[in-house]
């Protein structure tokens, strides 16, 4: 007698015993007499240009056969990137796509197709299936550099702004890396301190959305302030804001509409900056308050800025009044 779970097994054994419909409706190799050809072109912004790294772009892949330019032949076209490449979407089936393109001297992809076995003759209709792999040359980006602002702050009392802004020609677009570290002692930071990291992103494809909405930084109180928009908060503060353009169409550096907008380091990612960002450190308020800080930018791990300060503050009354005086230390400024 034949059991129900003895012809379940028989039929589980089948069912695996089975080519996948996948595979069985996949043709065969094309011959390589037959092969037709690949031919890639990258676009960015609308214009046929070299690929440029960490630059988006928009790869095309076309099949073609001068002696068969009427024919059944191709279709199932798909652009397949080295891995690691960040495909940011998939257009016509899979014959164009938009990557990142990688910070390698080369960007490898594999074209797969498939086409009749004789595009040649237009009654064949047989399919079968054919590759190639094609090697694109890759331009290096220029790195972003740090700049000056034409009001950095008072030397005596330790505060300091500076920019950071995207090469004119082919820039890099990797996020911005900016770390503060910090202490309540009258001198640079240790390796050992607390440090504070905050990735800004210079490609609007980068950004985010976030659930939580932010206070309204012209009403924020200063605890609002350090929790949800500045970087660091305590015996030093610091914030970052994006640059904006100028009259010119270049990073206004000259300071008449330098900060576009504030950014908010609880949703570091919710707005690129891709035309540079302005970064502001001071020391915190408070009576005979000692302070030390280091502010670094990097990209890509090459270093953009780095500006040291450290000195005391202190309330003196005098005349009835008080006023906040800071006494700066020791100071170091690298913007390149």
């Amino acid at each position: 007698m034949v059991t129900r779970a003895a012809v379940l097994l028989v039929v589980l054994l089948a069912v695996l015993a089975a080519p996948s419909a996948a595979a069985a409706q996949e043709p065969p190799p094309c011959a390589p007499d037959k092969t037709m050809d690949a031919k890639l072109t990258a676009e960015e912004d609308g214009e046929f240009e070299r690929l440029i790294a960490t630059h988006e772009v928009l790869l095309t892949a076309e099949i073609h056969d001068l002696d068969a330019p009427i024919s059944r032949s191709p279709d199932r076209i798909v652009i397949t990137p080295e891995a690691g490449v960040q495909v940011l979407g998939n257009y016509t089936g899979g014959s164009n796509i938009a990557i990142f393109a990688p910070s390698t001297p080369t960007l490898t992809v594999v074209v797969s197709w498939r086409q009749t076995t004789d595009p040649d003759d237009y009654d064949v209709t047989d399919k079968c299936s054919a590759s190639k792999t094609i090697t694109l040359p890759v331009t290096a980006a220029n790195p972003a550099r740090g700049a000056k602002q034409p009001n950095p702050g008072p030397a005596s009392l330790g505060d300091y702004t500076f920019a950071v802004v995207p090469a004119l020609k082919q820039p890099n677009l990797s996020p911005l890396e900016i770390t503060i570290r910090s202490t309540s002692r009258v001198r640079y930071p240790r390796a050992n301190e607390r440090l504070v990291r905050w990735d800004v992103p210079m490609r609007t494809e980068d950004q985010l959305k976030y659930k939580t909405h932010l206070p309204n930084l012209a009403y924020a109180t200063f605890p609002q302030k350090c929790r949800f928009w500045w970087l660091t908060c305590g015996p030093v503060n610091a914030d970052v804001a994006q640059l904006n353009l100028n009259e010119r169409g270049r990073p206004d550096l000259d300071g008449s509409n330098a900060i576009l907008r504030v950014l908010a380091r609880s949703q570091p990612a919710r707005w690129a900056a891709e035309f540079g960002i302005v970064v502001t450190a001071f020391p915190g308020a408070g009576a005979n308050r000692p302070y030390g800080y280091d502010v670094q930018v990097k990209q890509a791990g090459r270093l953009l800025a780095r500006v040291r300060r450290a000195g005391r503050c202190r309330e003196i009354r005098r005349n009835g009044g008080s006023f906040h005086s800071c006494t700066l230390a020791r100071s170091s400024t690298l913007l390149r």
